[in-house]
């Protein structure tokens, strides 16, 4: 589901543009919509801390992993 090389950020600056968070028992995970200077927008996962909601975002962002839209989009249609 991702396609990020593992220990790389990303080179272009992002700004949040949403996030959605999961809590579980075995710790926090998030969603991040970012968009570029360019204005073009993706979607990036974590684990994160869950102790700074804007640090959390802007990790994922730099260090998360980029969500394959297909294969989401996929996964979700075999729930209708």
């Amino acid at each position: 589901m991702s396609d990020n090389t593992e220990g790389q950020a990303k080179e272009i600056e992002m700004k949040v543009i949403d996030s959605m968070w999961f809590n579980t028992v075995q710790g926090q995970f998030g969603f991040v919509v970012g968009e570029n200077e360019m204005g073009e927008r993706k979607l990036y996962a974590s684990v994160v801390s869950g102790l700074d909601q804007n640090a959390d975002e802007q990790a994922i962002l730099s260090w998360g992993n980029k969500v394959n839209i297909g294969i989401l989009e996929g996964l979700i249609a075999l729930t209708k």
